[in-house]
């Protein structure tokens, strides 16, 4: 049984389009503010790029290389994921993470316009970031966004996903204890991971432990157990910023439906599906960000 189990996931993980096709970033890293940040590049725009829940700006590659050929780029582990994990620390709200995206973008990006591109619970923050700088922001684009109607909706759709996902997600006292666990054994809690997650390369789904579980629980409830799209998405439609909402047509997370009922009713929120593509989206396409995020300067000065 074990030789077949070992057999199956190796089928998966080879076949897997995010396995084959990822690669690491070369860009530089360094601490900015609370975060641990890959920054490089250069240009007259810039780019920033947020990671999922339990995961880190490793998910986007060489994504970040071939943006920083022409744009200036950031991509941090989020306020209490990654290389910016806190020990110490109990808020990791969403004024919390905003604050520490704002020092990235000043220090990194300065005052360059930018575009922000963001997977999953990014998403939510890509948004929350964009609506109070709309001026700032040429466009936003969010791939495998956990856009559902209401927060009993999310639940229920998490809950449905996986026995894991219902574990760890909805029942508190199970999702600390194994945070709790995690942290005690994180070397052995990331090869656990990337077992449990075999479409996702090894050095990415190792990166799931590095957490804790008050990083984990806010994130789960301020920025994936929410209701506020409709809200987020006006606010930026009202300002003129083209939002692009992609998922891949295998992908779980979010409600498409729901979601192309609210771009139906906005002028700049616009959705797109990828055939044949999972959650993996963006470390499986890793040319897709650069297509949706690359802007030039024009000889005006502006941007396109």
């Amino acid at each position: 049984m074990l030789a077949v189990s070992g057999a199956v996931w190796t089928l998966v993980h080879w076949r897997s389009c995010a396995v084959r096709r990822w690669e690491p970033s070369s860009l530089v890293r360094r601490r900015v503010g609370d975060l641990s940040c890959r920054v490089g590049g250069n240009g007259g725009a810039g780019v920033l790029l947020l990671h999922g829940l339990v995961a880190t700006g490793d998910v986007f590659g060489i994504t970040a290389d071939t943006l920083a050929t022409t744009m200036v780029v950031a991509v941090p582990d989020l306020l209490g994921f990654g290389g910016s994990i806190d020990e110490n620390r109990d808020d990791f709200g969403t004024e919390a993470h905003l604050a520490a995206i704002d020092a990235v973008i000043n220090e990194v990006i300065g005052d360059r316009q930018l575009v922000i591109a963001a997977h999953s619970m990014g998403c939510t923050l890509a948004l929350r970031w964009a609506g109070r700088h709309p001026g700032r922001v040429v466009r936003v684009i969010c791939v495998g966004a956990p856009i559902w109607p209401s927060r009993a909706a999310a639940r229920r759709a998490i809950g449905c996903a996986s026995p894991m996902s219902r574990l760890l997600v909805l029942n508190g006292r199970i999702a600390r204890f194994a945070c709790g666990l995690s942290c005690r054994h994180r070397t052995v809690a990331g090869w656990i991971a990337s077992v449990t997650a075999p479409r996702w390369p090894i050095p990415i789904a190792r990166q799931a432990s590095l957490h804790t579980w008050p990083a984990f629980h806010q994130a789960i409830e301020q920025q994936v157990l929410h209701d506020e799209w409709p809200a987020l998405l006006q606010r930026l439609d009202t300002a003129g910023v083209p939002v692009r909402l992609v998922w891949g047509d295998r992908d779980p997370v979010g409600d498409r439906e729901y979601a192309m009922r609210l771009a139906s009713s906005l002028t700049h929120v616009t959705v797109q599906i990828i055939e044949g593509a999972d959650h993996t989206l963006p470390t499986a396409r890793p040319e897709l960000v650069v297509e949706l995020g690359r802007v030039t300067v024009g000889s005006g000065g502006t941007l396109g």
